[in-house]
């Protein structure tokens, strides 16, 4: 991380936000395994989907508080995706309005020192570009918080998606069992219940234990993605104290800030 403030520098730390910007949207914060898990859309935050319910329409409801545990992170991961969308709209709109600022300020700054020469509009060349990428760099960063925002939210809801899967499939595997069990109970007396919901349970838990590992992923991505946030929110600081720098240059004069016309 870059840690000096002389205001040079700050357009190396812009190179550096937009380095984690890229890197954020790439997905190169994502494990291995989640990487290679297939995308989800921000609908699937939302409450609707409970998977065991397809147990009371096989019959076989009664399962459903054995098993219950492989929806609690269902419930743990659902959202608003509307919340997701709408926070990451207002950090996009915040960059788009830094960005615009930083246009109009260079734009600005060629149109009013057109007429200089020498060391005075050298200096405020200078002064200038470090002036816009600092204001780049509040949008960057902005544009930062929008993609990890939204990065964050897809890869919840890709891991809601891998876990209904998983879930799903497990159904598929315990209703045969239990519809066997239920059409052989008059003749066992039973007993081929008794047997059945044990075989069923360990089904359970073995997806429960594949759940686990989702989880496990989506954490120590979500831990990659929070390390990339926080540095560009350190790169911005530099930024600000780079910045510092310029207004005293400005204030003592050694910037050489136009304040009128200068030939």
């Amino acid at each position: 991380m870059t840690t000096a403030t002389d205001a040079g520098t700050i357009n190396a730390l812009l190179n550096e936000l937009r380095t984690a910007t890229k890197a954020i949207a790439g997905d190169e914060w994502l494990s291995q395994d989640l990487a290679g898990t297939p995308k989800a859309g921000l609908d699937q935050l939302g409450p609707n989907g409970k998977p065991l319910q397809a147990l009371d329409n096989a019959g076989v409801g009664f399962l459903t508080p054995m098993i219950s545990f492989l929806e609690e992170p269902l419930n743990q991961l659902k959202g608003n995706p509307d919340g997701v969308q709408n926070g990451a709209g207002e950090f996009e709109k915040a960059g788009k309005d830094a960005t615009t600022l930083a246009d109009n300020y260079r734009d600005k700054a060629k149109s009013e020192t057109s007429g200089w020469s020498g060391e005075s509009a050298a200096d405020y060349a200078k002064t200038g570009k470090e002036l816009v990428d600092g204001v780049l760099s509040v949008a960057e960063t902005a544009l930062t918080n929008a993609t990890a925002m939204i990065k964050a939210g897809e890869v919840v809801a890709q891991v809601v998606a891998e876990v209904t899967r998983l879930i799903t499939e497990a159904i598929g595997k315990i209703v045969p069992i239990m519809t066997q069990a239920i059409a052989a109970a008059p003749a066992t007396f039973g007993q081929s219940i008794a047997v059945a919901i044990p075989q069923c349970v360990q089904i359970a838990v073995d997806c429960g234990m594949q759940i686990a590992a989702k989880l496990g992923e989506l954490l120590a991505s979500g831990e990659n993605l929070i390390k990339l946030v926080e540095g560009a929110s350190a790169v911005l600081k530099v930024v600000k104290q780079a910045m510092s720098v310029i207004g005293e240059q400005a204030q003592t004069g050694s910037a050489k800030l136009p304040t009128a016309k200068a030939s």
